[in-house]
């Protein structure tokens, strides 16, 4: 009789492990996978950095995404739909400390959590092979390309072909990388041009040819050596190669 008893205790408790067992299991089930998760995030994001590629001409980018979820996220049910994930940040460039809002809209579940994205993108730029000097036009030889490891926004430049043609606002080292704000648009003369020289003054009008002492953008006053005289006088520039005289 007390092996019986025995025998059913044993089987009672087994039972009980078993139905306990079943339910934990249960439970996890139905708990969110936060590895789907961070692979559903980092696949969204990496679209975001080929579709930003592909608007501004980037090559051979090479991705490094971490993301990180809250706490919180391993506690939340499963979500019987799409997850909805749009940014929280204004930053345009997909690089550096992302925000993403993740939410689950459905009949039974509802939530939504706060996911940081970590980007670090790696890409040929544009970088100074000689020293540039302020206001230098810079040409094709001056140029170089190099892999950059870009781990904040950054306004770089891929192609030469934005570069050549420009000026330089400031000194640019050997090596550094040129930016847009190094850069500025090209002038319609620059120091050292032969142009051609105006004088207006009510229907009168007379031309003779000058030496630019001074690059120029459309409208800017420069100083200009009169070819003929020797003498250098202060001219408007008014078209590629052509100056006006101030009266």
């Amino acid at each position: 009789m007390t092996f019986l008893r025995l025998t059913l205790l044993i089987c009672l408790l087994l039972s009980c492990w078993a139905n306990a067992e079943q339910q934990n299991l249960t439970s996890q089930a139905q708990k969110l996978d936060t590895n789907a998760l961070t692979q559903e995030l980092k696949e969204t994001v990496n679209k975001d950095i080929q579709q930003y590629s592909e608007r501004h001409h980037w090559s051979n980018v090479v991705s490094k995404i971490k993301v990180q979820l809250p706490a919180a996220a391993a506690s939340l049910p499963v979500c019987p739909t799409t997850f909805i994930i749009a940014s929280q940040d204004n930053q345009s460039q997909p690089v550096g400390r992302l925000k993403r809002q993740v939410k689950c809209e459905s009949p039974t579940v509802n939530w939504r959590l706060n996911a940081t994205v970590y980007v670090q993108l790696t890409l040929p730029v544009m970088v100074a092979r000689t020293l540039i000097h302020r206001d230098e036009l810079i040409t094709r030889g001056m140029l170089d390309s190099q892999m950059l490891q870009l781990k904040a926004p950054k306004n770089i430049i891929i192609d030469a072909e934005q570069v050549i043609g420009l000026h330089a606002i400031r000194r640019i080292r050997q090596g550094q990388l040129i930016t847009e704000n190094l850069l500025k648009k090209p002038f319609l003369i620059n120091k050292g041009d032969q142009v051609l020289i105006v004088a207006k003054k009510g229907k009168f009008e007379a031309s003779t040819k000058g030496v630019a002492l001074e690059h120029g953008k459309m409208h800017e006053q420069i100083r200009v050596e009169n070819k003929a005289t020797q003498k250098v006088i202060h001219a408007r520039v008014s078209a590629q190669g052509k100056v006006e005289t101030i009266f």
